[in-house]
């Protein structure tokens, strides 16, 4: 069984994947500016799809950093 910790780390690297493809889409869409909020087109089902895994890996990150071991 894995420890807190472990599940943080796996949630963290999982989280940081999920960011660095983010990136790297807006990037190719010439949205490199991470200070300026994305802009999706409704039929851009990659990138939705790439927002979706950040939303549900920060929310998986939360709740690991919460965790404690059994």
């Amino acid at each position: 069984m894995a420890t807190a910790r472990e599940k943080q780390d796996e949630a963290l690297a999982v989280y940081r994947r999920a960011k660095d493809r983010e990136h790297g889409l807006a990037g190719v869409r010439g949205q490199s500016d991470s200070d300026v909020p994305l802009l999706v087109d409704h039929d851009d089902a990659e990138m939705r799809s790439a927002i979706d895994a950040d939303i549900s890996a920060q929310e998986a990150l939360s709740v690991a950093l919460r965790a404690e071991d059994d």
